[in-house]
């Protein structure tokens, strides 16, 4: 008898197809001493997880014993058993006869199923009662249904129909709030059942507070012995206490059709809205297990991935490891849509966060790998953003050692222009987490080797140089720079594939480079110069800590030769020796008084005389002793008798004297001619007094200038000799 009662329900289960009725996957085989079938996985009865340990191991699993029903678990497991039993009413004509908690089963997702449908009794539409076998001591416990849930009118009047199953799931959820002990504990014996179904409505109303308010009408009506009042299955499914947006989402997550593409979308945006608001117990128990079998599906997959990622993103790092990690490893490595795999990469932030080091590397870097070698340029764009994002949880010496060889490879495997532009931005991530060795060894040879003229490809190029230069710590110098680096850049300044905004982009690195160029170099010139002390050298002593004031002073006396491209008269008269001499008198009158030292004074005919005879000077300027044979210049007063050997003149000495030239100051220019500009002036010059006086007629005569005094031919000398400098400085 029990065999057959097996066989019976095992026959139910195959035919009857529907998400709230256990499946069975494997039909019924038998043997000589043995029946076996296989249904989909199974994690405990409604019986066992109230305290009902019987037929279980002995050693009772831990998350059974320690199962405890969120308010939000009863509520939705009551619904599936009710929407399980209008299935068998309304489509199947079939009345179950046997709802308890021992037939009603949990699965690894824990869905509530209805099974036990071995007393299950068809009955004819039209006649909603049939003829019913009430409980009896005569034959088997196991061949008969639970006596503490059978409707009073089968066990008294012989007859059931659909309201008796409603009895029995009435009942049912009065033990779901009475802590697994049910209203009714005949214990097998019929007459403890008739006793106790006397006092129904007492024992009802003592467990009434337990239950929520909008349950308790309701079931008070299916416990009725009085079947008109009982609710059918369909008009209880109706209420309002099972209106609840996260019920509505649990119920199309296991009633929706995995073929039809418009409801998996529905599916997923609706998932995603609700997992942040679910209790943890129904997302890992319930949606992660259903979110799992979507995604080893290839026609699911994509559509599962988005609430599976955003569950990931609102569980704690420990939850994530101990209870999503596992199942998840699975689904990174296996085989999947390339849309599936591009949307992962996008989301890799949110699983990095969570996954140890371990799987990064061993399970999500070789995801990345993978993509990049993939044909498709979005799945290659979506592996390098991951890179720029994984280089955080990975260290330097694996980038260096894995990554950034992977990416060169990428480059020169590839023919394809937007290929190898990825690569170059691969490389441009990695920057900052590589060594100066290896950035001067290994990316700066491979940038400089790429012969390329695609403008994508010379972009991504100037990118990296531009990210080499922001900072020091690359290494790259102003040597490499412009020997190795530059070169190539200036060549594809004229390259014809380049836009306005590239070729701008190319000058703006290529001008950064010359500037960078020129600091360091000119640091370094002007840390040899500063190193190196610069010897005198000329007529100006040249110290390097700075110009003394001697140095100073003569920086501003000139020595020039004035008016000699307009030539000197020959008919000179003598009026304007006569003129000269009075002027120089004047002179020597208003000169400083004489310093402590003994120092000699040169005097220099002042180039303001020859232009007018009668122009004299009103302040004579300071006269300052150019040492000939020294190079240095001082400040001098009148010494008309001293006398030093003549070097560097401009004429050769005469007989009676050696007429010493000195610089004339511009401190004290004369007022009434101002001192005319000229490439061919070297400076105001004048002859002292003691010379005049001493050596007149003799250098007069040495220049062949007049008959007694010669100054007519004295000064055709000196114009040639003013002529020749003129023309050296003016460069004619």
């Amino acid at each position: 008898m029990v065999s057959e009662i097996l066989r019976r329900e095992v026959q139910f289960l195959e035919k009857i197809k529907h998400s709230r009725i256990l499946s069975v996957i494997h039909p019924l085989e038998e043997c000589h001493n043995s029946i076996a079938f296989a249904t989909e996985p199974i994690f405990a009865s409604l019986a066992n997880l109230l305290g009902n340990y019987d037929r279980m191991p002995v050693q009772i699993p831990q998350d059974i014993k320690e199962n405890e029903f969120l308010e939000f678990e009863i509520r939705y497991g009551i619904l599936q058993i009710t929407e399980a039993l209008s299935y068998l009413h309304s489509t199947e004509q079939l009345v179950h006869r046997n709802v308890c908690p021992e037939s009603i089963l949990l699965t690894k997702r824990r869905c509530w199923k209805l099974a036990g449908l071995g007393f299950a009794e068809k009955f004819q539409t039209g006649k909603e009662t049939f003829s019913a076998q009430p409980w009896s001591t005569k034959a088997p416990k196991l061949t008969q249904p639970n006596l503490n849930f059978i409707a009073p009118e089968i066990q008294l009047d012989k007859k059931g129909g659909p309201s008796s199953d409603m009895y029995s799931l009435g009942f049912t959820i009065c033990t779901l709030y009475n802590n697994g002990t049910p209203l009714i504990n005949a214990d097998h014996n019929t007459q403890l059942y008739v006793k106790q179904l006397e006092h129904l409505t007492q024992m009802f109303g003592d467990i009434a507070h337990k239950m929520p308010l909008p349950l308790v009408e309701p079931v008070e009506k299916m416990i009725n012995r009085d079947t008109r009042y009982r609710p059918t299955a369909q008009l209880f499914s109706l209420l309002k206490y099972f209106h609840d947006p996260l019920i509505s989402v649990l119920q199309f997550l296991d009633t929706m059709d995995p073929t039809d593409p418009a409801q998996r979308a529905e599916m997923s945006a609706d998932l995603v809205q609700a997992i942040p608001t679910m209790p943890r117990k129904i997302l890992y128990n319930t949606v992660l297990p259903a979110l799992f079998e979507l995604c080893r599906s290839s026609d699911t997959a994509l559509a599962a991935l988005p609430p599976l990622i955003t569950l990931i993103d609102f569980s704690p790092r420990d939850e994530f490891i101990e209870t999503v990690l596992p199942e998840f490893r699975q689904i990174l490595s296996s085989p999947k849509p390339l849309q599936a795999t591009v949307y992962l990469l996008d989301k890799l932030d949110i699983i990095l966060s969570k996954s140890p080091t371990d799987d990064i590397k061993n399970v999500v870097l070789p995801l990345v790998f993978n993509t990049l070698d993939s044909n498709s340029i979005q799945a290659q764009e979506a592996a390098l953003s991951a890179i720029r994002i994984i280089r955080d949880y990975l260290d330097n010496s694996f980038l260096q050692t894995m990554v950034l060889p992977k990416a060169k490879t990428l480059y020169y495997k590839s023919d394809n222009i937007k290929m190898r532009s990825n690569a170059l931005v691969c490389i441009d991530h990695l920057l900052d987490s590589l060594d100066k060795m290896i950035i001067l060894d290994e990316v700066v040879p491979f940038l400089t080797e790429i012969s390329c003229q695609d403008s994508k490809i010379i972009m991504a190029v100037v990118g990296i140089y531009k990210h080499l230069l922001s900072d020091k710590k690359f290494g790259l110098t102003h040597n490499l720079i412009a020997t190795k680096v530059m070169p190539p850049l200036i060549a594809h300044t004229v390259n014809p594939g380049l836009s306005m905004e590239q070729f701008s982009a190319l000058m703006e690195v290529l001008r950064e480079m010359l500037e960078q160029i020129d600091r360091q170099r000119r640091n370094k010139m002007k840390q040899e110069e500063v190193s190196v002390r610069v010897p005198p050298r000329g007529l100006i002593n040249m110290q390097a800590d700075g110009p003394t004031k001697d140095d100073r002073l003569s920086s501003r006396n000139l020595l020039s030769v004035d008016d000699a491209a307009h030539g000197i008269q020959k008919s000179r008269t003598e009026s304007s020796f006569t003129s000269l001499r009075s002027g120089e008198q004047r002179s020597s009158s208003c000169s400083p008084k004489p310093s402590r030292g003994p120092v000699r004074e040169a005097s220099i005919i002042s180039n303001g005389l020859s232009r007018s005879q009668n122009a004299t000077p009103k302040v004579q300027p300071k006269n300052i002793l150019h040492n000939a044979s020294a190079g240095s210049l001082d400040e001098t007063l009148n010494a008309p008798h001293s006398e030093l050997p003549r070097r560097h003149s401009l004429v050769p000495p005469p007989v009676g004297g050696a007429p010493v030239i000195s610089l004339t100051s511009d401190e004290s220019p004369s007022l009434d001619r101002p001192r005319r500009p000229s490439a061919q002036s070297l400076g105001p010059f004048s002859f002292s007094d003691s010379e005049r006086r001493g050596s007149r007629s003799s250098v007069l005569s040495g220049l062949g200038l007049g008959e007694s005094h010669a100054p007519t031919q004295r000064r055709a000398s000196f114009q040639a000799l003013g002529e020749s400098v003129m023309h050296l400085f003016s460069g004619k």
